[in-house]
């Protein structure tokens, strides 16, 4: 199980999900619910080829650093994922 934090910013109409460890990963919705999940997505796509995976932050340091955001726990399970 992987887990990283991500920011969720309110940007008019779309929420806006942003992995500070992984900066190809990037996404929005236009509910929270909906941007959750595809966060959820883009990190799996993010992260499916990689063979060596960043250190996910600390919620706290990602808080500090982007203080105006929502930060949240996504994970995802690699090995089940590549299975499929």
């Amino acid at each position: 199980m992987l887990i990283y934090p991500a920011t969720f910013e309110k940007d008019g109409k779309y929420f806006l999900v942003s992995f500070p460890d992984i900066p190809e990963a990037m996404t929005q919705g236009e509910t929270m619910e909906e941007a959750y999940d595809m966060a959820l997505e883009v990190l799996e796509l993010a992260l499916e080829d990689k063979t060596e995976l960043p250190k996910p932050s600390s919620v706290e340091s990602v808080q500090t650093s982007f203080p105006d955001t929502t930060v949240a726990l996504i994970s995802i399970d690699l090995t089940a994922n590549r299975r499929k």
